[in-house]
């Protein structure tokens, strides 16, 4: 699976390094605003690929002395840190549309070369989407999921792009500023969206509804075990840990009441993100 997933960060830096160099270029034969938006988002793209590369490669080391649950939480420390520098650029974008609003500045040379690199943008991000959506199901990654959800919201974004920088090269050119502002918000919200998400898997977050379910159904299906009463979980990073009380009958014997402990351990840690499971005996009631 380490394999697996350092492959397809690689993909992804290699094609937002491509799209970089694309929109990079078409900003220095264009002076629109939008363009020059856009390729700040690639920058952050790839800023954001490079920095989940480091954290995938230290995320699948094994647990050592003095990480002995493993270093999972390098993910969510990466996202944090693009989050950060993807609300600078969003800043920064927002910052210069508002001042050429208020200052009519409006661009002077778009050209077709950098309607062209929008078209290709869409086209590219559409791609990664479905890949990177493919790749998170499969590997259960979160930063893998919200890749593919920036890659999805980047085809809107480019399309509003492109139909304001072709507006702009037929005299509207106003629809620029309004775009790029359009665009600056959008790496802001997505700069937060991610910071928040990653955040909340650095501070335990319990993990949602649906996954408590499958953890109590994978412990009661373990026979001899009469009841479950407590089910405490929280992310260590981006997998789960879990604990768990589980009742049986009270006249088992301590070997017994272990075995069955470490069947239910063994059932809850099957389920695809949980990595530790604690199981406390009880005797059952009545």
């Amino acid at each position: 699976m380490r394999s697996v997933a350092l492959r397809a960060t690689l993909v992804g830096m290699g094609a937002n390094f491509a799209l970089f160099v694309l929109k990079a270029t078409a900003t220095g034969l264009s002076d629109s605003l939008t363009i020059y938006s856009e390729t700040l988002n690639s920058l952050a793209d790839l800023v954001a690929a490079v920095a989940i590369l480091i954290c995938v490669r230290w995320a699948w080391k094994h647990p050592d002395e003095s990480h002995p649950f493993g270093h999972r939480r390098a993910e969510p420390v990466a996202g944090l840190l693009v989050a950060i520098f993807t609300g600078i650029l969003g800043f920064e974008v927002c910052r210069t549309a508002v001042i050429n609003l208020l200052t009519a500045a409006v661009p002077e040379r778009i050209g077709p070369y950098p309607i062209a690199a929008l078209c290709v943008t869409a086209v590219a991000k559409t791609a990664m989407a479905v890949f990177f959506a493919r790749r998170a199901r499969q590997l259960h990654s979160p930063a893998f999921r919200a890749t593919a959800v920036d890659c999805r919201n980047d085809v809107l974004v480019a399309a509003v792009g492109l139909i304001a920088v072709v507006l702009a090269h037929y005299e509207l050119r106003m629809l620029d500023n309004l775009a790029a502002l359009l665009v600056g918000g959008y790496i802001l919200y997505a700069g937060h969206s991610v910071g928040m998400e990653n955040i909340d898997y650095l501070m335990g977050r319990a993990p949602d509804s649906a996954l408590l379910a499958d953890i109590r159904r994978a412990a009661e299906a373990v026979a001899g075990i009469r009841e479950i009463d407590e089910i405490r979980a929280h992310y260590v990073g981006t997998f789960v840990h879990v604990e768990l009380t589980a009742r049986v009958d009270g006249r088992l014997s301590t070997t017994e009441s272990h075995l069955l402990a470490e069947a239910a351990r063994d059932a809850v840690e099957m389920l695809p993100l949980v990595n530790r499971a604690f199981v406390h005996i009880e005797p059952a009631r009545g």
